[in-house]
């Protein structure tokens, strides 16, 4: 049977107020950890969002990557918040191995990530907390977030767009697999609540930061649950630290795809929409050819490509051998990355598969 995208699922906004239990008595409800290296006006900016908070029921960690830098410490010492802690790591982790520590099990029923460069409305935790604790099925939700550009002089522009740009006004539950998971994430990690008896995953240190979030989420019990209300405020920053490597952006999109596809039983009709929808915009139809040559489930995709696209693979190569050389030496390198999205991605389709199966009975009713 062909796969079908379930449509996300809109769910009545609740407000729940989220009691002590023997369990939560003498701890936070919420963990917040803070990561952050060599961002002093940014940083205080993203405190301050914290400490604004409706919901006051959080400890929050700081973690500053920059063991020579006390600007943490001394600005934590003079805001005078005793539910924030500051952890100075020792050596300089670097930003994939400093998020690995957050995503862990821990007593506070909920954990949160606030970046840096980030900051969130003051009702963030307050609407997030009420909504989760209205669906306890639910592992992790994000709120949308709205996109803020730095400008030349240090000032802030808004954009006045969101990270999604929907008309929804309820939350909704948005259950694997998504179309737009095959190459990214549904969620901001930025925006992100989870609950914390889970099991987390570490995802392979060796990964394009930039790929961090998808790769993720395909350990993420489904389905997810957005809330549409921009709750969060997203920085495009005029320097990063996420590296520009083309080879390996190129390598981590093409495994997310390619073991995306894999799992996947796709219709004619869907293969035909996919190779049209990567002639769109910034072509990327080069991308499913690597896929087709590298992943044995993807390899009968060529069929649909047309005279165009194998012109546009002859093209792109003789316009960027190192980049396909590096790319083709990558998959080989990099073995432990498949391995990963491979396991969860077939994890995330059993547990769609079985969903639709016990949905069944109740839908013939």
């Amino acid at each position: 049977m062909p796969i079908s995208f379930r449509e996300p699922c809109p769910v009545r906004l609740q407000r729940v107020r989220m009691k002590p239990t023997s369990a939560t008595l003498g701890m936070a409800i919420c963990k917040v950890y803070l990561p952050t290296f060599r961002r002093p006006q940014l940083l205080f900016r993203a405190v301050n969002s914290l400490v604004r908070q409706t919901f006051e029921d959080w400890v929050c960690e700081l973690h500053n990557d920059d063991p020579r830098d006390p600007g943490p410490d001394e600005l934590i010492e003079r805001i005078g918040d005793k539910r924030i802690t500051v952890v100075n790591h020792t050596e300089n982790l670097g930003a994939k191995r400093t998020f690995n520590l957050f995503f862990k099990s821990i007593p506070e029923p909920f954990f949160s990530l606030l970046e840096d460069d980030n900051w969130w409305e003051p009702e963030f935790l307050e609407t997030m907390i009420s909504v989760m604790s209205a669906h306890p099925q639910v592992q992790v939700a994000w709120a949308n977030m709205r996109r803020w550009e730095e400008q030349a002089d240090g000032r802030w522009h808004d954009i006045a767009r969101n990270i999604w740009e929907v008309d929804w006004t309820e939350p909704h539950l948005m259950h694997w697999p998504h179309p737009r998971q095959m190459q990214g994430a549904l969620h901001s990690q930025g925006a992100m609540l989870a609950r914390s008896h889970f099991q987390y995953f570490a995802v392979p240190e060796s990964i394009d930061l930039g790929a961090i979030e998808p790769f993720r989420e395909r350990t993420f019990v489904h389905p997810l649950l957005f809330v549409p209300r921009p709750l969060a405020n997203f920085a495009v920053t005029r320097t990063t630290a996420r590296p520009s490597d083309a080879a390996s952006w190129m390598h981590a999109i093409a495994v997310l795809t390619g073991t995306f596809l894999s799992e996947m039983k796709m219709s004619p009709e869907q293969l035909r929409s996919l190779w049209d929808s990567a002639r769109q915009g910034s072509r990327s139809t080069h991308v499913l050819f690597v896929c087709a040559s590298h992943f044995a489930g993807c390899r009968h995709m060529v069929r649909y490509a047309n005279f165009s696209d194998w012109i546009w693979i002859c093209a792109y190569t003789l316009r960027h051998p190192l980049r396909m050389c590096g790319v083709l030496r990558l998959f080989k390198g990099k073995q432990a990355e498949e391995d990963f999205l491979t396991h969860h991605t077939q994890r995330r389709q059993l547990e769609a598969t079985n969903a639709v199966i016990a949905e069944a009975p109740a839908a013939a009713r």
